[in-house]
């Protein structure tokens, strides 16, 4: 509730004009000028960022715009040094308060409820306490938001146990080149399922605005289903053609699969793009405005998320356009080629796993703005490093150049 008096209306405060012609006003003290003052909020979080970076500039609006509203007759831009910002991120953070008991949408309630069972979930939490002595990551992760903590699980075992393997895969192949990488086998399946879990476990959490699963209004549910699982499950599908255990009888579904994925890569990248522009929509009608350096960043963070996607189409046409076929062919010129082939789809998938994990954190109020863009840099970068080492260890026995093996340039159909 405001804690400003009630206002009398406009109609009330004319009528009482005539009294003031009694007043000499003469004798009244000038107004003082305009300069730069505290600003007093009455919305929480435009009071935090006051609070946090002191004085602000106050833009007055006329007499007109004065008795519409204080609301409407101000504008604070947030003037801070490097400090100062970071100070104030830091203070927003720590004061955090995750989810909401009073929510209708039940994930945000759970979100606010700590996990304090006994048994095996108690001993897995005991290692955020390790992490964070504080509790504070305890607190904020290991909730009821997560069943059975499925997703926190598998999240851990295909990326801490995933990325190794990665690093050691590249020295393997480096050490002994005579012999291509094996592409499958328990522990790859078991990678694979895993990342897999933990693509579509995270569908039931991805609820901000709506109880509705798959609510296409709630734009920020969109980005964690379809940029996160979607994407993640796209390159798990992609890594799981080229292992060499691909079944036979889905090859003649390989070209609505295509579809399906093409699907995915463009709404995704549309949801991205709609959601950064109604966030500078929105920081033009705040009064206490996002910096322009953060609203760059996130702006990079939006882009870099979405439209990279559409490239995994260029790779993905071989598969169904140039099938079995193509890549025997690709072998045939390129004896090592399903090295590189596996290690982008599955490099891939972690990298977007990576990626989703980092904005879970920065949801939670975990890791600031800056943090979460280096951790998708580095997850968009793993494939093309990952390929990269390929071709350095394998040299002329894999091509890491498109136009040579992609089947959208004609390879695969001629000769």
């Amino acid at each position: 509730a405001s804690l400003q008096p009630p206002r009398l209306s406009r109609r009330a405060r004319r009528a009482a004009a005539p009294l003031l012609r009694e007043v000499n006003v003469a004798d009244l003290p000038l107004r003082p000028p305009m300069a730069p003052a505290t600003l007093v909020e009455h919305e929480p979080e435009a009071a935090a960022a006051a609070a946090a970076v002191g004085p602000a500039v106050i833009e007055e609006g006329d007499d007109d715009e004065e008795e519409a509203g204080f609301e409407e007759a101000s504008v604070v831009v947030l003037d801070e040094t490097e400090d100062e910002r970071r100070a104030r991120v830091k203070a927003e953070m720590d004061a955090a308060v995750i989810g909401d008991a009073n929510s209708k949408v039940v994930m945000e309630r759970l979100k606010g409820q700590e996990d304090d069972d006994g048994g095996l979930a108690a001993l897995l939490g005991s290692f955020l306490v390790f992490l964070d002595p504080t509790g504070t990551v305890r607190r904020r992760l290991w909730t009821r938001a997560d069943f059975m903590h499925i997703h926190a699980v598998s999240g851990a075992y295909f990326l801490f146990l995933g990325i190794p393997w990665l690093v050691y895969s590249h020295v393997t192949n480096a050490l002994d080149t005579s012999v291509p990488m094996a592409t499958s086998g328990p522990f790859l399946t078991s990678l694979l399922v895993a990342g897999l879990v933990n693509a579509l476990s995270a569908v039931p959490m991805s609820k901000f605005n709506s109880n509705k699963m798959l609510d296409m209004r709630d734009l920020k549910a969109n980005g964690f289903t379809f940029g996160g699982t979607g994407l993640t499950t796209m390159c798990l599908y992609i890594a799981w053609w080229f292992s060499g255990d691909y079944p036979d009888f889905l090859r003649p579904f390989d070209i609505p699969i295509f579809l399906f994925w093409a699907l995915v890569c463009a709404g995704t990248t549309a949801n991205w793009e709609v959601m950064l522009q109604q966030n500078f929509q929105a920081n033009e009608r705040r009064r206490v405005k996002v910096p322009e350096k953060e609203m760059r960043q996130k702006a990079i963070l939006y882009r870099l998320a979405s439209w990279p996607n559409l490239t995994q189409l260029s790779f993905m046409y071989s598969i169904p356009f140039g099938g079995a076929a193509w890549l025997q062919q690709c072998t045939a010129q390129w004896p090592m080629q399903s090295t590189p082939m596996y290690h982008y789809g599955i490099a891939s998938a972690m990298g977007y796993a990576l990626s989703m994990f980092s904005e879970t954190l920065r949801d939670r109020k975990l890791v600031t703005l800056e943090q979460d863009l280096l951790v998708l840099i580095v997850g968009f970068t793993f494939p093309m490093v990952s390929v990269l080492l390929d071709g350095l260890t394998y040299g002329s026995a894999v091509t890491i150049s498109p136009p040579e093996y992609w089947a959208l340039f004609g390879f695969g159909h001629l000769g």
